[in-house]
């Protein structure tokens, strides 16, 4: 991995593309203000969603936000009922892989297994549960859908392997600090199966993650607020700079 600073923010570096990559790949938009490290595509070895390569994950569902990012794929998921119209929004909106939020601890049964089948037929890439899903509804989940289904895990001692056989095709850690020991336990039970992972916001949690082989990286884009106060506060600085200049 590249030397940089365990306590630099995932987004303060900067991926590193060829010429030909900013040529057609943003053709319409040269540049983009959130780029993906450049160790998660040394590292990750990426997992595949609609024929595409992905080793990168934005998790929002900020239209401005994905607009702006070089991440490979969207994790839709939010703390309300899933929805058809945001749903179709998202996908519309990006050529990149979305993954819909399709159930969890407030979401389970027909509905969920309905939104499923929703966002399959709108061209979702993949569907996600959170952890409180019950196995028999993913075993429903499976026979109706043939897009991937990954399954959350935030704790340790979580029955991965009741999990895999109820129909989980990914799993996506999302442990906190714990993350390190939650995939150790993953590797031990299933060693063969694909997972994501959440990587915190710094550089030293990042290359915790990338330490124990994810195979691709969610990423939590930095509030609205903090990108705003980051550019008010350069306009500021350029201002009283002019003032200085001119006294």
């Amino acid at each position: 991995m590249e030397h940089i600073k365990i306590n630099t923010s995932i987004w303060d570096t900067a991926v590193k593309k060829s010429r030909f990559f900013d040529i057609f790949r943003f053709r319409k938009k040269p540049s983009v203000n959130l780029s993906v490290p450049n160790i998660i595509y040394q590292n990750c070895s990426g997992i595949t969603l609609n024929n595409t390569v992905v080793k990168s994950i934005l998790f929002s569902t900020d239209l401005a936000v994905i607009e702006n990012t070089n991440c490979d794929a969207i994790l839709a998921v939010y703390p309300f009922a899933p929805s058809v119209n945001i749903m179709k929004a998202l996908i519309s909106f990006t050529e990149k892989p979305v993954i819909c939020g399709v159930g969890g601890g407030v979401t389970q049964g027909r509905f969920s297994l309905d939104m499923a089948v929703a966002a399959e037929q709108l061209g979702a890439s993949a569907v996600i549960v959170n952890q409180p899903f019950k196995n028999s509804d993913l075993k429903k989940m499976q026979k109706l859908i043939n897009i991937p289904i990954i399954a959350s895990v935030s704790n340790v001692d979580f029955n991965f392997i009741e999990r895999f056989h109820s129909g989980t095709n990914i799993f996506h850690i999302t442990g906190g600090a714990n993350t390190p020991e939650v995939i150790e336990q993953l590797q031990t039970d299933l060693p063969d199966v694909p997972f994501i992972c959440t990587a915190g916001q710094t550089i030293g949690s990042l290359e915790k993650v990338l330490a124990k082989n994810a195979d691709a990286i969610v990423l939590t884009p930095p509030s609205e607020n903090h990108l705003f106060k980051d550019i008010m506060q350069k306009y500021r600085n350029a201002n009283l700079k002019k003032r200085k200049i001119a006294g």
